[in-house]
């Protein structure tokens, strides 16, 4: 059985209207969560890269779950649920 190739969108990288630290979030956010549906994810684990604030974090996910690339849900803060096209 083939597995799933690892390869982000093209789509993400030619819009403009996207800015390139939510680029970096989504590539980051698609690397933790490859080959599942559904994953849960840590907002310390992306500051160890990324100088940014839970408030700056979710800012980004609104964009990214707007132009269809994502869908999120925070269950508790900085702990959020994740569900990548």
């Amino acid at each position: 059985m083939p597995s799933k190739q690892f390869k982000i969108p093209d789509t993400i990288w030619d819009n403009k209207n996207i800015s390139p630290e939510c680029k970096e979030i989504y590539s980051y956010l698609y690397s933790k969560g490859f080959d599942r549906t559904i994953f849960h994810f840590n907002i310390g684990e992306i500051q160890k890269h990324i100088s940014i604030t839970n408030v700056g974090f979710r800012n980004n996910l609104k964009i990214l779950e707007e132009l269809k690339y994502l869908v999120y849900k925070e269950y508790k803060q900085g702990m959020y649920e994740i569900h990548i096209y």
